[in-house]
């Protein structure tokens, strides 16, 4: 989708900004609570464009939603993860680009999240391939890249 212009979101972004916030909380929010913490991160939404967005979210397998009180609690599930993870790697593709992509990306991590990353490349040299790879290429064999 595209930028509908001055005040408008990139698509994808609110639903990104709502995941951040769930996986931060560590808990189940409910719309409000969500909408709170979007706020305190500079987010001016309505309560309105949160719940609707949760509910979208709850419909696309990507949050789990309980009850609380009157209303529904969320939290994310490992299908969000992967989703965004999948996210990263189409937009990351195989063309040009890649390497000056991944250097940026880098460069922007904070301390915390260069170790964490350093952890899952180390634990992940440590296992046998799970077949969660890419794909071989056109005319390539399966398993030909181990």
């Amino acid at each position: 989708m595209r930028d509908r212009g001055p005040g408008r979101r990139v698509a994808g972004e609110l639903e990104s900004a709502v995941l951040a916030v769930l996986w931060e909380a560590g808990g189940p929010l409910t719309p409000s609570q969500t909408q709170e913490a979007l706020v305190r991160d500079g987010h001016e939404l309505a309560y309105t464009s949160v719940a609707t967005t949760l509910a979208r979210l709850h419909g696309k397998g990507m949050l789990e939603r309980t009850v609380a009180g009157r209303g529904h609690a969320y939290t994310p599930t490992a299908a969000a993860a992967r989703q965004l993870a999948d996210r990263m790697r189409g937009l990351l593709g195989d063309g040009r680009g890649r390497t000056e992509v991944l250097s940026h990306f880098v460069a922007g991590l904070t301390a915390d999240d260069e170790a964490t990353l350093l952890a899952l490349l180390a634990a992940a040299e440590d296992e046998p391939p799970t077949g969660g790879g890419p794909p071989p290429a056109a005319g390539e064999p399966p398993g030909a890249r181990s």
